[in-house]
This record gives structure tokens, sequence and C-alpha cells, in this order.
């Protein structure tokens, strides 16, 4: 490939234009090219290592510096800030982070234009994050050098190849992994214990160094990292062990008809089909590990589905839904009957319907077994008139014993009065004379 031609749509892409144009090719030189066209013995080339270590260290200084000029204001007595120094390093690390960098790196197309050795070429490894990480901060090393350490025009070709203007306006999260990962194990639904970070590997001279470190949550290892030095390398263990942890916690779908069952309930009571609505990504939605989110309403109840896929957000919605109701039916009001019933555990017992026919023909049984009735009365009340009865004595109320001792007592008085009254004299008798 003839580097040459490309130096101008490099140029353009970067905004900058190389007064040497030869730290230019450097900066796209990888040292399998070196090792190849060194070997052969035509010219003694350097590869972008060099440059790459420097770009790391200015590529912080500028971030810093842009950080500054959005996030800060004078003021009489120094510098007022909206975000605090936790906020302003996290803001840092996510916009120096290896695949933020790498994603720029695509976005410009920069990556085409590598110098690679044959072996590197057929691997592609130019799509590689690592390696187009690798070029951003070697391009970065380039323009320092190249613009005599001019500071301002590092900040000027950052800010036009970084977008930093998601985190200006406060659209991404601004939380670092580590921090995100610490409050998750921390909640009282889950109370994990804290994660811990361990080095499993260092790879790499000591001015070059890749360190890979683990996340262990108790004894399991959740997630592993690479990177320059043990924080990128934690930052990195800690996103891959909080996405594992959001794909074990992510409810799944056990009945998978749930969107069908609910439709069913709506027909089979001529109610309005419920209504779905993409709300799109969950804010904990990752490249990783996506999380949708779908919106049902039915019968003036609203809930909120979760998945990995939108159909799965959609079933999960459903069953929801369907709890809901089942709830909601529960909690209706009944009957005094299905009270009482339901509080003697028996279920209330239904009225099976009575056909006309049926009616007719149980007319006929009445009636006899009304006469049947009659019969049996007469049979009674005869048998009891054959029968002697006996009588028993009544007991009188005690003011009826009163009143009859009274009259008795007037009666004896009445008595021994007629005793004592004179006996009416005798009418004299008359002598006759005798002749």
């Amino acid at each position: 490939m003839d580097f040459q031609k490309h130096v101008p749509i490099i140029e353009k892409k970067i905004n900058y234009v190389f007064r040497d144009k030869s730290l230019l090719k450097q900066a796209f030189t990888r040292s399998s090219y070196c090792n190849e066209k060194n070997y052969k013995g035509r010219e003694n080339y350097s590869s972008n290592e060099v440059l790459e270590f420097f770009g790391d260290s200015v590529l912080s200084t500028a971030i810093i510096s842009l950080l500054l000029e959005e996030k800060t204001r004078r003021y009489p007595h120094g510098i007022q800030t909206e975000l605090n120094e936790g906020d302003l390093s996290n803001i840092r690390s996510k916009l120096s982070d290896k695949r933020n960098l790498s994603r720029c790196t695509s976005q410009l197309g920069l990556q085409k234009y590598l110098l690679l050795g044959e072996g590197d070429s057929k691997l592609m490894i130019s799509e590689e994050a690592s390696v187009m990480e690798d070029l951003f901060e070697s391009i970065i090393g380039a323009v320092y050098i190249d613009s005599a350490m001019d500071i301002k025009t590092v900040i000027r070709v950052v800010s036009g190849m970084l977008d930093i203007s998601e985190y200006s306006n406060g659209e991404a999260p601004i939380q670092s992994y580590k921090n995100a990962l610490q409050e998750w194990c921390a909640d009282k639904s889950r109370r994990l214990p804290p994660p811990v970070y361990k080095t499993i590997s260092e790879e790499g001279p000591d001015h070059k160094k890749v360190y890979e470190r683990g996340c262990y949550i108790g004894e399991r290892l959740y997630g592993v990292g690479k990177g320059k030095n043990q924080k990128l390398a934690d930052t990195a263990a800690a996103e891959a062990a909080l996405a594992k942890l959001k794909s074990e916690d992510t409810p799944k779908v056990e009945n998978k008809d749930s969107a069908r069952a609910l439709r069913a309930y709506a027909t089979e009571r001529k109610l309005k089909s419920p209504e779905y609505h993409d709300l799109g990504e969950a804010p904990e939605s990752t490249e990783e590990m996506k999380v949708f989110i779908i919106e049902c309403c039915f019968e003036g109840i609203t809930v909120f589905g979760t998945g990995a896929s939108k159909n799965d957000a959609r079933e999960t919605a459903s069953a929801k839904m369907l709890a809901e109701l089942t709830e909601k039916a529960k909690s209706a009001p009944k009957t005094k009957s299905a009270k009482a019933d339901s509080a003697k555990g028996k279920q209330p017992k239904a009225k099976k319907p009575v056909l006309k026919a049926q009616k007719v023909a149980a007319i006929p049984k009445a009636k006899a077994q009304e006469k049947g009735s009659e019969k049996a009365s007469e049979s009674s009340a005869a048998n009891t008139k054959d029968k002697p009865t006996l009588s028993l004595p009544q007991k009188k109320h005690p003011a009826q014993i009163k009143h009859k001792a009274a009259a008795v007592q007037r009666l004896q008085k009445g008595a021994k009065k007629s005793d004592k009254s004179p006996s009416p004299k005798k009418a004299p008798a008359h002598h006759t004379k005798r002749s």
C-alpha cells in the first residue's frame, strides 16, 4: 500500500496537517510491518509503540482540559464545577476507555490505512479494538510532537476525534462500572459480598505492560478485564461482571404464551384488545447485554415488562397483566351467601335450570303429595278420637289462686253471720175460748 496517497485523506479526517509526514506514517506503522521490512534489510522502520506511549499520557491531559472548559467556570474565589471530583474522574475514564477510542477510530475509518505485516493482514487484526485504540493514541502522540508540544493543538484534535457531547449534555451515565457493581452487590434484595479484584497475569515489556485482572464476588469469578494498568483492567473486569450479574438477574419468561392468553381473555369477555408500546432500551442496557422495555395497557391497568428481546419483554408484560387481572378478580365484592360459603370453605352451589317439561311433569306429583298429606291428617285425627285422652291438671296463675282464696273467705264470713243472727219470733198462739 502506498501510504503517501492516503496522507491528505487522513489529515482531513483528523483536522490536522503534519509538518513532518514521517511522524504520521510512523503512527500507522505496526511492529509486524517493521519486523518484516527490517528483516529484508531495505529500510530501518520504527513502530508506533513509542508514539502510543506519549499519546496515552497527553490524551488524559487533553480530556481534562476539555472537561475544564465544559464543566467549570471562573468566579472571584477561584473556579466552580458542575460535577464533583468522582464524576469528573469517571467521565475521563469513559472517554479514554479502550472501546470508546476504538469506536471513534472505526467511525473515522482510520484503521484501513494501517501498515501491517503479511500475517497480521491475513488475520485482519486492524479491526481489533486494542489495535484501533493503539492507533488513536499514536496519532495523538504524533500530533503532540509535530506541533512542538502545543497542548492547545492537541486539545483541538482530540475534541474533533472524540465525541464528548453525550457527557457534556448529561445523556450518558456518569457512574463508573466499579461503583455500579458495588451498589449492585450492596442492594438489600441481593446482599452479595463486595467485589474483589485480583491480578491473573501480566504480559509485555515494562514500558508496555498489559494487565489481566479478575473480578471475584465471594469465591466465584464473574469477570475478566485487560488494560495498560491495573485501574483500567479493573474497570473492564467490573463491567464484564456487572453484565453477567444482570443477565442472571433478568427474569426469564416461563410462559411463552402469556400474550396469547391475554388476547384470549379479552376475546372471551368481548373486551378491547390489550395495547403494547415499545419504550426502547432500559437505562441499564449495555452493548453486551441489551434490556428492552414494553408497556402493556388493558382495562385501565398499565404494567411494564423487561427482557433481553422485545418479544421477551412483551411476554413478561403480558404475564404481569394476567397476574393483575387475577388479583383484581379476587378482590371483587362477594354476595352474602358467597361470603358465608367462602368463610366455611365451601363453594356456593349453582342452581340448575329447570325446563318447562320438568315443571309440567312435577304438577301431578305435587297434587298427589297434597292428597296424601290430607288423608294422613284425617287418619291421625280419627285415631286421636278413638283413644282416651288424659287431662292433666293445669297450673293456675298465683293471682287466680289469691282471688279464689279471697272469695272463699268472704263466703265463710257470710256463713258465720247467718248462724249468729236471731231466729224469727214465733207468733203468739191465740187461745180460743171453750164454750
